[in-house]
Parts: C-alpha cells; structure tokens; sequence
C-alpha cells in the first residue's frame, strides 16, 4: 500500500527531480509579484499562486533551506460569500501552507491579494502527512544498515541493484520515546525479472523501521527467511501470444460535438452545472452543484468530495500488524492521482483536466489529466412504457456525464467517479483495481504441510504468494444545501402495522421524524430510507422537496473499538453520519492522521451532538467492502464497484426527464 510506486513513476517524468532541485525564489523573482489568475472563488491555486505563496513565506523568514512544502492549497473562502458570488465578481483569494522545518510542523495562511502572511501556528505533537522526498529518501537507509545488509546477506542477496524498498506509514504511535520522530516501516521486493508488476517477489520477514528525523535506522526486524517466490509474473500478455481474439470496435462516439461545456473549472452539461477542483490531498472536488429546472438554477450540494480512505490489513505478523493506511491523510488522492489516458481511462473525446501543486520547495509543477470529464449513453432507457390496452410505446434514452479520477495508492489503483445522469440522481462510485499486497510464504499449494498455517489470513494465489485479507472504507463528505441551507436530515421508518380485520394481516405504513442531533446512524439502513429535506421549500404538492441518499453494499469496521488502529478510523464503524456544517471539518479522520493514535475527526466533533434540524449539515458516506482475495485477482485485480446513490424525492414537481426528447428525435438533431 506505499505510494513509493507513484513516487517511482514521478522520477521517470522528472517531477521528483524538480521538487528536489528547484531552487528558492530569487530576489529578482520576489520584486516580481504574479497575479492572481483564478477566475472561480472555488478554483485551486494556479501556478503564480503557488510561487506567490513561497515568495511571501520567504521574504517573512518562514522558509528556511531546510523547509518543505507538505502541501499548499486554496483557503475556501466563507460558503455564504461563495453561495451569493456571480461570475464578473471580485472574490478573495487565500492559501495554507503546511510546511516541515527541521523536524517542526507549521501552517501558514497567505493573503493572495494582500501579499502578506496572515497567520503562522507551529503544530504541535502532529505529524503531516508524507512528503515524496521523504518517502524517496527513506527507501535508501536500510541499504546502509550493517544489521539489514546482514540479513539480505542470509537470503542470498549482497547485490541491492534489484531491490526496492517501499516507505510505509507506520499507523498509530502511542511509545512516549517515539513522540515527535517521523517514523516509517520499510520492507522491499526484489524486482529482478519484473517488467510491469514489482509485487511479486516480497523479501519476506524483514523490514527496517527508520526515522525521517534523525535520516537513521532506528530497528531492524528479520523474523526469518522464507524462500522467495519462483517468477514474477506479469500482468501483460504481448509477449506470450495469449490474448483472445480481439473484439469488434464498440466506441463511444459525439459525431455532431460534445454535449459537455468545460469553462476552467465550471462545468455544464444537460440541465447540471457544477465546479471541479483538484486538491493535492482529495483530489477532485466538485461544489456548487445545481440543476436547471425550467429556468430555475436550483441548489443540490455545496460540496462533494472523498474525505479519507482507511485501509486495515488483517495479519497479525509484527512485519504486517501495523498495516492500517489513511491512504488520503497520510499520502494524499491529488498528489497520487495518475495520468487518464483517451481512449483507455476515459473515452477519446473525453475533456482532460490538470492539476497543479506545489513540490517540497514550493514551486508549481502539474499533473496532466488528472481528471477526465465525458459522456456516454447507458444503453438502457431513463423511463419507458409500454401499453398494451391501446397498443402504444414510449420510451426515452438515457446518458450520463462522468467526473472521473484515478489515483494510485501502491498497489492499488483507484477509480472515483462522480456520475450525474438526466432524472436529477448523482451516483458516487469507487472502483478498486491494481494488484494485491503480497506476502512470501512457504506453501506453493494448499496440499503443502504448512499451507493451514500459512493461509489462516489470506488466499495463495501463485507459489509461495499470499495476498492478505484486507478492508476498504472510503468516506465521502456530502454537504447538501437542497434548495439552500436551511435543510435537516429526516428518516423515514418502515413500521409493520397489524390488521384485525379483513384478509390482510399486516402491512408497512411510513412514519416520518427528523434527526435532531448530530452523529453516526445507528439504526440500520436497510430499516428506514434517509434524505435530505430543505425546512422552507415545498414542491407543487407541498412535500418539502429533500433528496434520498440511497445506499449500495456497504460493510463497516468489525475491528474491537479498543483496537489501536481503530482509534483513529472510528468513522469506519458506522455507513453514514450527519454533522452540523462548519468549514474547518472536512477530514473524517481529523487534519493530522499520520502516527495519531487518538480519537480525532468526526466522532470526535459529533461528540458535541449539536443539533442539525433546520440548519446547514453534512453528511458523511462510508464506502466500505471487505477483501478476501481470490486466484482471479493475481496477478492483477478486475475493477471491484461499491457506492451511493443521490436521488431527488419530491424535489421536483413531476418527472424531471419528462422533457428528455425520443431517440430518433435525438439522432436527427443538427
């Protein structure tokens, strides 16, 4: 689960060697004063931004030669600012900057405008979330260790030219001696052999555990040498002839142009129109969500987003315990995020989005599409019926626009995709891919004597490979405003109601009742539906118009809450929470994740159980599946799809899609 496999592909593109060398702004640079090019309050910072940024902190004396840039990103300015904002408009513009000096933690806010620094705090006994140097470096020290080298030595290995070693997030530290060091575990694979798939040689049983602070050793750990696996496989079959015989073209196609309208950030498409972003730490975000109903531009959402990805794998090895990623808090989705291809990722015509960040010494590099935006048709239709009493058919064609991303996280890749189609409903997916994290044991079948042993956490999938049972839970922050702010989250109960007379015995009647207070779901959701209602709109009916937040397969935490890394990912043991708003909450696992091993984030804010009826809420989805791995997922996974569903609920006066025209009316367009 290391991101040190992106950190790789960042070296071939050359990006590690700019944040690595890029030098300080000049005194030339820092008389010369960018301007600010955001055209949207919601727009991530732009290239003279960042520099602007680094040029302030440095005339400040806050960026010293040590320094590095964490992360920097666009300071949303207030939501009710951003709600009444027009395009033409001014609107302000700020950034924070979380920096690491010398082992010390801070976070500055810079006045864009202004060109001055706001406002500095030294964070303390946090720590940030890992930066790619850091993880690049750390890689290198067992390599000079007398006790790993040693080891190697005992499994046959003395040249390191094949060796990758992969940083990874230690999990929560609760050792008062080791309070204040940044800390990684690192064990390695040999690659020797590997064209496109580097898991599948673990050197098993070994892992050093080094301080980022101290660039040293701290521990070596070598709980025996287990014989390596035969071959690597890989994962592309063009050198072996085997690929079936290939299909017939199926294209998605716009031969009259594209129905989708990209304007910077701002996207229209059909009667939808949102803001996109690309954060270094979530990655897209999509706010200011509304749909046009008949002339009206109508509040949906203020703001959807990933919020943390927590990744438990279940092996209690010492070199495997500790196995438990914040994937977003300690690595981050946007600094992650890999390139979509047209015509692979996403299809030909597809609009391509870049991002750009800041590197370790706060200069600009960017990221090419890092989010593909497209259409396509479903091939199934958004309402139809047929009568048979007067022998008449009607039906309509439905499309959908696609906000997809891709980040890759190790092993894994990531596809999160934002789907909205033309009835008003959203669907937020997650897609899991990539490769299995791997584990070298003794067994090449289960017919072998250790195989009961060797499997009782995993599945063999080739000789002497294990892949090791593991949970996914991916939590979304939902923040509707349903036709504005004044909204509150209603449950609708399913309650069996007897009858004493007639041939019915029972029936479910719906019985309605507000959740007044703040925190996790209890009730199951499969017991009661949950929307979103708006306290001061009605529809033509006078239901007050709400959105249902419709639920796919989702698991939650089975971990024992006294579990250490459980701690610190208690949104995990609950599918869906509700919060009041407030702007400052918006990771479910609280701001610092990396080595925390305290309750912080959503149970501990919805610990204030602040009421939430008539008010602006959020609310907060865990995707969450259980992986045992299978053969078919070696030696690399088929996509895995978990999600929600947004769907209006007497939002609108009739069906939205009444409007949508035939398909042969829809092909003859010009």
């Amino acid at each position: 689960m290391a991101a040190m496999s992106r950190a790789c592909g960042w070296v071939l593109t050359g990006l590690v060697v700019a944040m690595l060398v890029a030098p300080p702004p000049s005194h030339a640079e820092s008389r010369m004063w960018p301007q600010v090019a955001a055209m949207h309050p919601m727009d991530g910072l732009t290239a003279d931004e960042i520099q602007s940024v680094s040029i302030v902190l440095h005339k400040a004396g806050k960026f010293e030669s040590s320094t590095r840039v964490v992360s920097m990103t666009m300071e949303e300015s207030p939501k009710d600012e951003v709600r009444a904002w027009r395009p033409g408009s001014p609107f302000t513009r700020r950034a924070i900057a979380t920096l690491l000096t010398d082992g010390h933690l801070y976070q500055a806010r810079v006045d864009l405008a202004a060109r001055s620094l706001i406002g500095w705090d030294e964070i303390k006994d946090k720590q940030a979330a890992l930066t790619i140097d850091e993880l690049m470096s750390a890689g290198d020290l067992p390599k000079q260790d007398p006790r790993w080298i040693s080891a190697m030595a005992k499994r046959g290995i003395t040249d390191f030219s094949n060796v990758l070693c992969l940083p990874l997030t230690v999990g929560p530290v609760s050792d008062p001696a080791l309070q204040g060091h940044r800390l990684l575990n690192v064990p390695c694979l040999d690659t020797s052999g590997a064209a496109n798939n580097l898991w599948g040689k673990p050197i098993e049983n070994l892992m050093a555990r080094v301080d980022l602070s101290t660039k040293s050793v701290l521990s070596v750990e070598d709980l025996g040498v287990v014989p390596p696996p035969a071959s690597t496989p890989s994962h592309a079959y063009a050198d072996s002839g085997k690929y079936r015989k290939p299909p017939k073209p199926i294209e998605i196609s716009a031969p009259q142009g594209s129905n989708v309208r990209v304007e910077g950030g701002q996207v229209h498409w059909d009667n939808w129109s949102f803001h996109v972003r690309l954060e270094p730490r979530l990655g897209a975000v999509l706010s200011l969500i509304r749909y046009d109903d008949h002339g009206t531009e109508r509040d949906i959402a203020y703001q959807i987003s990933a919020s943390e990805m927590f990744v438990p794998y279940m092996d209690p090895d010492q070199t495997w315990s500790f196995r438990a990623y914040m994937d977003i808090g300690e690595y981050g989705f946007g600094v992650l995020a890999s390139e979509l291809r047209p015509g692979q990722d996403c299809p030909d015509g597809a609009h391509f989005l870049n991002m750009t960040i800041s590197d370790t010494k706060g200069m600009p590099v960017t990221s090419n599409g890092a989010v593909c935006i497209f259409e396509r048709p479903t091939g199934d239709p958004i309402w139809r019926h047929s009568e048979l009493l007067n022998n008449t058919a009607e039906e309509r064609p439905n499309n959908e626009l696609v906000v997809r991303m891709a980040p890759v996280v190790g092993n894994y890749d990531y596809l999160v995709d934002y789907v909205f189609d033309r009835a008003g409903n959203i669907d937020v997916r997650l897609g899991a891919y990539g490769i299995d994290a791997t584990k070298g044991v003794a067994s090449r079948t289960l017919s072998d004597p250790t195989a009961k042993q060797d499997t009782a956490y995993g599945t063999l999938v080739d000789e002497r490979l294990l892949a090791v049972n593991h949970d996914h839970y991916m939590t979304f922050r939902i923040d509707m405003d349903v036709d504005g702010t004044a909204n509150r989250l209603v449950e609708d109960r399913f309650n069996v109601r007897r009858l004493d007379n007639g041939p019915r015995k029972s029936l479910w009647q719906v019985e309605t009742r507000p959740v007044e207070t703040e925190g996790p779901i209890t009730m199951p959701l499969n017991a009661a539906q949950f929307r979103i209602e708006s306290t001061e709109k009605t529809n033509k009916q006078g239901y007050h118009t709400s959105y249902q937040l419709m639920p796919g397969h989702s698991d939650v935490s089975l971990l024992a809450k006294d579990e250490p890394i459980q701690l610190r990912a208690g949104f995990s043991a609950y599918t869906l929470w509700a919060s009041a708003y407030a702007a400052d909450e918006k990771y479910a696992a609280g701001l610092y994740p990396n080595e925390n091993a305290e309750v912080d984030g959503l149970p501990k804010w919805t610990a204030a159980k602040r009421g939430i009826e008539d008010h602006d809420l959020v609310l907060w989805y865990t995707v969450g599946f259980r992986h045992v791995p299978r053969a078919e997922d070696w030696p690399v996974m088929p996509g895995l799809w978990h999600g929600f569903r947004l769907r209006p609920f007497n939002f609108f006066d009739r069906n939205p899609a009444l409007d949508v025209p035939p398909a042969v009316e829809a092909r003859g367009a010009k």
